[in-house]
């Protein structure tokens, strides 16, 4: 997602747990090609796996208890009820709980069918028919049909009304339904991640009817059933009895309790207040690691933190400028300090290190005397002086910004550190500011974790800027190429440009980091940072 509260991640049922109403995956559900094109399901699908797999903590086998209602902390609540909308992680969370996607994602990022049991290629790629699943129902009652995917698709298309999902289905030229449970998406180029992508948070299924009012009406086909929201304070939701995957949902409910300051979490979770405070700050895990009666998690993902020199903005729209600012910070001693050493060192891609699409690249690191040598040939030999915006309510960034800070000091550029609430960051910062933080999270696709961020057009895109000539015309071509080995060399391509021109500097990759009571069962690290309430129970 995106700025301070970024949570691009992907609806993904735990391994392990019954993804249908049997427990099992039907034979002939799937994605397919089409026995008229030459491309095979393999090369389309294998765009999966961007993120190293989450380490696999063991679980209790003993049979799942039905009841109890699970608490588990956000520092903050979701900033909209529109599951397309929302740009937070608690937003994030409450869609998978309300809603569905047509696809979720195995433990190897391949679509597994969930409110769709068949998703075929045909012309090419070009075309995909997908069929629903039968007998699914919206909370309100009514059937779930082709009319309510038309609808959802065809929202995201439209800029004003969906907001960050703006664009998340992919291509997409037209769509139509060819009966009540088939449809047919017509893309303007092949696009090899089609199936994969609609795992994705934004793909979820909203109902035709009232469509734009589930700010104040929520209505999904998800496990649980909206029943409150104190913004502040929690939301809360109720298991949905009429769920068409109901083998899967053992609790009676969730609620969400927002608790800002991360003692207080803590503190929360040890009074027996919560049963879980998920992505919490790396201190909180070390102090909680050995503590009896909980489980303390920290495994790999792609979620990271960036600093936003924006590309339309003086000074940055200089790229010389923003060169300079790549060697200001030592990225190894703020993973040490600021993150505890829980994460990776970035290296201004948006890939972490280890996925196999990232081509070998130069790490860059701190050289002062080159920073300094760069801005001189900018033209800002003279001193800068500029605000450098965050916000404590996305940990750790204020050390991150304040290690910055202290190093371009050293070379006459003053960056004052003005960190302020995550509601006035939200409103006044991003995009709006020429220099601050932002959060962003894993990504199972190209499409979503490179081509929404620095295609031009893209909506991740803030500064909306083509960092290098070339470079649009390159992920467009990355994200239609159908054959594994032609992506992945266009991606280097890509990459590479990304790496050298990009007004994105990612100095961590930070790893996700939880604790939960021993009560909690069933719980697994989320690998694109969303919460997954499936699967979940709790003992006695």
């Amino acid at each position: 997602m995106a700025c301070g509260g970024c949570a691009a991640g992907r609806s993904g049922y735990p391994p392990g747990i019954g993804r249908h109403p049997a427990g099992v995956r039907p034979p002939a559900e799937g994605c397919a090609m089409s026995h008229s094109t030459s491309i095979s399901r393999r090369g389309l699908l294998a765009a999966g796996g961007l993120l190293l797999p989450a380490s696999a903590f063991g679980q209790s086998a003993a049979q799942p208890r039905k009841g109890g209602i699970l608490r588990f902390c956000r520092p903050d609540g979701p900033d909209t009820l529109d599951p397309q909308q929302t740009n937070s992680f608690s937003g994030a969370d409450y869609g998978q709980m309300v809603y569905d996607n047509l696809f979720s994602l195995d433990a190897e990022n391949q679509p597994v069918p969930a409110l769709a049991t068949a998703c075929t290629a045909e012309q090419g790629g070009t075309e995909w028919v997908i069929t629903l699943r039968e007998g699914v129902t919206f909370h309100s009652g009514d059937a779930f049909t082709a009319t309510d995917v038309v609808a959802t698709i065809e929202r995201s298309m439209d800029r004003a009304r969906a907001g960050f999902a703006f664009g998340c289905f992919g291509p997409v030229k037209e769509v139509r339904a060819e009966g009540p449970h088939k449809l047919r998406v017509v893309l303007r180029a092949p696009f090899g991640e089609f199936a994969v992508n609609l795992a994705y948070r934004g793909c979820c299924m909203l109902p035709a009817k009232n469509i734009d009012g589930l700010r104040e009406s929520p209505n999904g086909t998800g496990p649980f059933v909206f029943k409150d929201f104190q913004p502040g304070s929690s939301l809360t939701v109720e298991r949905n009895p009429h769920y068409w995957n109901a083998g899967t949902v053992h609790l009676d409910g969730v609620r969400m309790v927002f608790i800002r300051e991360a003692v207080a979490m803590q503190a929360a979770l040890r009074g027996g207040q919560v049963d879980l405070i998920t992505a919490i700050p790396a201190e909180t895990f070390l102090a909680m690691r050995s503590a009896r009666g909980f489980r303390a998690y920290s495994s790999v993902t792609g979620d990271h933190q960036a600093v936003q020199m924006m590309g339309n903005m003086a000074p940055f729209d200089n790229p010389k400028v923003r060169e300079a600012f790549k060697y200001m910070l030592d990225r190894k001693t703020v993973l040490a300090s600021a993150l505890f050493g829980q994460g990776a060192i970035g290296n201004d891609t948006s890939l972490p290190p280890g996925n196999p699409y990232l081509p070998p690249l130069p790490q860059y690191e701190q050289d002062l005397p080159r920073a300094k040598r760069l801005l001189e040939e900018a033209g800002l030999a003279g001193p800068i002086s500029l605000d450098f915006w965050t916000t404590s309510d996305r940990p750790p960034a204020p050390k991150m910004v304040l290690a910055f800070s202290e190093a371009a000091a050293r070379i006459g550029v003053t960056l004052r550190v003005r960190d302020i609430p995550y509601t006035e960051y939200a409103a006044n910062v991003a995009r709006k500011m020429p220099l601050y933080t932002s959060n962003w999270g894993g990504s199972a696709t190209l499409f979503d974790g490179v081509h929404k961020y620095y295609h031009s057009k893209a909506i991740y895109n803030y500064s909306g800027i083509e960092a290098a000539p070339g470079l649009d015309a390159k992920l467009d071509a990355m994200i239609a190429e159908v054959d594994l080995a032609k992506r992945k060399a266009l991606a280097a391509e890509a990459l590479t440009m990304i790496h050298a021109s990009s007004d994105r500097i990612i100095p961590y990759f930070r790893n996700y980091v939880g604790v939960t009571s021993d009560k909690l069962q069933g719980f697994a690290p989320p690998r694109f940072g969303v919460m997954e309430t499936r699967g979940l129970w709790l003992s006695a």
